[in-house]
């Protein structure tokens, strides 16, 4: 069934029984996907249950979302939820550009039992309410709202009584106030600019699965890029890869060039998951590092190059996130590019006593041996392909 902007069903029309699942397929994949949980005035009134990619399950699990690429899979267990929770808007937001012009916002209930295109109508807008799922008459309904704020994030929250988490300003003491303080929620990804660093600590006994994907734009005016067409003369094949150092002193290079894909679950604990050879790849080049075994890595130096086509490292809009679960995603975006050269270093992930510290570099370099001993890892390098 399609669904239209403003429509209203019972919940148990679409899924009879059971948990409601609730799927929103996206691209680009730097959209931010959330669930808001509203008490009866519409405001937030226990921040534990806005569920995003740093709270990805609500204290008692009755709301809990699982993240893919391009895709947020919430499931609801309607039964559980807390009787303070009157409705759950599922929103979209993007730091930049205005949602629709996303190329991909679809809303799916159940297994498709519903679909609704939450891109409709929309104009100028950086958030968009996109469906609610609320009480009425003690029982539940769904419902597409499809309106939003230019304002973006900031705009959203506010407009559901909240603030946006920040570092407090530096005090002597902490000054007293009568008035309530509104849910602080941390909903941002980290985006870090020049030379700057920040450290991670584990939540768990292990870092548990670490992703850092690369996402880009082809450069050629076949090619979708974030929002919008790139034109160029040539395609680009941009591809990430990574250098590593290990406790016992072994160091090499994954990559995709001469098929150095590495192991996830041996050494180096470290893997490239493909090759996109032409940036058409909705979720672009993944590198998963396997971080149970953290504590005998020592350094990686993360890295693309452009393998074929003219450097233009503008036209790229190349962007590498790191994911490490339960901590916000931090971002690199490989700006100011020197285009006379086909080697950027991104990041290094240092292992500082078990801590994770991670290091803006946005450097370029005319290949991987001037790279490599940038970051002081030496190796002797031959030439290769990939085929």
């Amino acid at each position: 069934m399609h669904l239209s902007r403003g429509q209203k069903l019972s919940i148990r029309d679409l899924i009879p029984n059971g948990s409601v699942s609730i799927t929103i397929d996206y691209y680009p994949t730097d959209i931010d996907i959330a669930a808001f949980s509203l008490d009866k005035d519409h405001k937030i009134k226990d921040d534990r249950y806005t569920i995003l990619f740093s709270n990805r399950q609500s204290p008692d699990n009755s709301i809990a979302l699982t993240l893919h690429e391009g895709k947020a899979i919430f499931t609801i267990d309607i039964d559980r939820l807390p009787t303070t929770i009157d409705r759950i808007i599922f929103t979209a937001t993007h730091d930049i550009h205005a949602i629709g012009k996303a190329r991909k916002l679809e809303v799916t209930v159940g297994q498709q039992a519903g679909t609704y295109n939450a891109k409709e109508d929309l104009t100028t807008e950086k958030a968009v309410m996109m469906i609610a799922l609320y009480r009425h008459q003690n029982a539940w309904r769904i419902g597409t709202i499809g309106q939003g704020f230019n304002g973006g994030l900031a705009a959203l929250i506010t407009h559901f009584g909240g603030e946006i988490a920040a570092p407090p300003p530096p005090s002597s003491s902490p000054s007293p106030t009568s008035n309530p303080v509104p849910p602080r929620l941390n909903l941002n990804k980290i985006t870090l600019e020049a030379k700057q660093s920040i450290s991670l600590t584990k939540t768990a006994p292990t870092f548990g699965e670490i992703k850092i994907n690369l996402n880009w734009s082809r450069g050629s005016s076949a090619r979708r890029g974030f929002f919008g067409k790139i034109s160029s003369n040539k395609a680009v094949d941009l591809d990430l890869g990574c250098l590593y150092v290990l406790k016992n002193g072994e160091k090499s290079v994954v990559q995709a060039l001469g098929k150095s894909f590495g192991h996830f679950d041996r050494k180096p604990y470290i893997k490239l998951l493909g090759d996109d050879r032409t940036g058409d790849v909705n979720t672009g080049e993944t590198i998963l590092i396997n971080g149970k075994f953290f504590d005998e890595i020592e350094k990686i130096a993360i890295f693309a190059y452009i393998y074929d086509g003219v450097p233009n490292w503008n036209e790229t809009n190349g962007v590498v996130t790191l994911t490490v679960p339960e901590q916000p995603p931090l971002e690199v975006r490989m700006t100011q590019g020197n285009n006379n050269k086909t080697m950027c270093g991104i990041a290094v992930i240092d292992n500082h006593n078990g801590q994770m510290k991670v290091s803006r570099l946005v450097e370029y370099f005319r290949d991987h041996e001037e790279f490599a001993k940038s970051v002081n890892i030496f190796l002797r390098w031959v030439s290769a392909r990939k085929n």
